[in-house]
């Protein structure tokens, strides 16, 4: 069982962004539970924070926009994924195979406000999800610093900023992205993420 963690940050802090905004942190997580307790299974791809199950890298982007003070948006499909652990594992191989590109739910609005955004996923079988190429492609980053985060259950960044910087010319896409393995963000995810953003001495 999982310990409960405090809270990442207050609604009130979620919330902070404003006109000012220059951050902007988008990522895309599918927890396959949102209800606490959970399995052995639905564990490896969520944490449970102050008795709220959030996703690995959503977990991960909060603790991004807290420190940097930015927008959080959530890259999610039109039509919802699945919970259900296996279905969800063979749609996503089915739309890899398939070079499916999912229609998004929403767009960011206005991309003018931010000079950085932060993209973080979980890598799929090597790769991008594909809904994060939908964000990619569906969205003019040029100009912009783009920083990849990622978590994991074994394949590292599996050469996924080398694939971002393909499909984002126009932009400057950091190589140093953040890494964190699935079975080690409730320990580490913190002061990972902390050492990270004061190496990448950001303005």
């Amino acid at each position: 069982m999982k310990k409960l963690l405090m809270p990442v940050c207050c609604a009130a802090l979620l919330a902070a962004a404003t006109a000012e905004a220059k951050t902007l942190v988008a990522y895309f997580s599918v927890p396959e539970t949102t209800a606490a307790p959970v399995n052995r299974e639905e564990e490896n791809g969520v944490v449970t924070v102050g008795g709220q199950v959030l996703g690995n890298t959503q977990y991960v982007a909060q603790l991004i926009a807290r420190e940097r003070r930015g927008d959080l948006f959530r890259i999610e499909p039109r039509i919802p994924y699945t919970t259900d652990h296996a279905e969800l594992v063979a749609q996503a191989r089915a739309e890899q195979r398939r070079r499916v590109r999912p229609d998004l739910k929403r767009r960011v609005d206005d991309l003018s406000r931010y000079d950085t955004v932060f993209i973080g996923y979980p890598i799929w079988w090597s790769d991008l999800p594909m809904i994060v190429y939908s964000f990619l492609e569906q969205h003019d980053l040029k100009g912009k610093t783009v920083i990849p985060f990622v978590t994991h259950g074994g394949s590292h960044l599996a050469g996924t900023p080398a694939t971002i910087a393909k499909l984002l010319p126009g932009s400057r896409v950091v190589a140093d992205a953040l890494c964190l393995d699935r079975d080690d963000v409730e320990q580490t995810a913190t002061a990972e993420v902390a050492g990270w953003l004061k190496a990448l001495d950001l303005k």
